[in-house]
């Protein structure tokens, strides 16, 4: 069990997915607000019930399409963007993919540190401070063509070492 700050941090990191997940199964703006608040009510009154070894993001679109089939059941008349069914494939595959996602930024984070402090610092400077090759390269005291270069090479390194830490996990790359 997890203490309820951990609880509403978790679920504030995930409200934008819960609320699109939402609307992608329900087509009346209001009605996937009401929607909404109702699984929001639901996750913080059962913060027991999320087991923290799995990923939160799924369990809690789990519980959201629940609400959406449980609103259709009372309502007949309450328009779902899909058939039950659908709804039920949809947040099982989430679940899946949530979980191979999860893997595979473990190993990003894992084969990042690996890289030559160099190639991190391009890196940085392309992903994290949105800079191109003419700017880094000026940042670097390096062509634009040693930038993209050497990017390339760091990228290609971090994809062999992602897919090797996967293969070794047994999952796929």
């Amino acid at each position: 069990m997890v203490d309820r700050d951990t609880f509403l941090a978790l679920l504030l990191r995930h409200e934008v997915e819960i609320k699109a997940f939402v609307a992608s199964l329900v087509r009346d703006p209001h009605t996937r607000d009401d929607v909404f608040q109702e699984v929001a009510l639901t996750l913080w009154q059962q913060p027991d019930r999320y087991d923290p070894t799995r990923p939160f993001g799924a369990w809690a679109r789990g519980i959201a399409a629940r609400k959406v089939l449980q609103r259709r059941d009372r309502d007949r008349r309450f328009p779902l963007a899909f058939p039950p069914e659908t709804i039920e494939a949809m947040a099982s595959a989430f679940e899946r993919t949530e979980g191979a996602e999860a893997s595979w930024l473990a190993a990003l984070r894992e084969c990042l540190k690996k890289l030559p402090q160099k190639a991190q610092r391009l890196l940085k400077l392309r992903y994290e401070e949105g800079l191109h090759g003419n700017e880094i390269g000026r940042q670097t005291h390096q062509t634009r063509g040693a930038v993209y270069q050497a990017m390339w090479r760091a990228r290609a390194a971090l994809e062999q070492c992602i897919r090797r830490r996967l293969s070794d996990h047994g999952e796929d790359a």
